[in-house]
């Protein structure tokens, strides 16, 4: 059951989720305060839609950076660790 929940939830995220939440998870920040992150980010950046091939290096890729730094941040403040 757990697997398919899993695999369900995946499907919804788009490929930009999977790589914020995946990178977020592999430095060491819990998948709920990683994906609390995104949500946030998203909201304001609106990064499902963004191509980060276009836009590896300039200031918007910088600008989302930082905001997904301190989202993050906030996130754990939030939720805990």
């Amino acid at each position: 059951m757990a697997v398919l929940l899993a695999a369900s939830l995946s499907a919804c995220s788009s490929k930009n989720e999977r790589a914020f939440v995946g990178g977020c998870v592999s430095m060491g920040a819990s998948r709920e305060n990683c994906s609390c992150a995104y949500k946030k980010v998203n909201a304001t950046h609106k990064i499902d839609g963004i191509d980060f091939g276009e836009i590896l290096g300039t200031e918007q890729h910088r600008k989302i950076q930082v905001a997904f730094a301190a989202a993050v941040i906030q996130c754990i403040k939030e939720n805990g660790l």
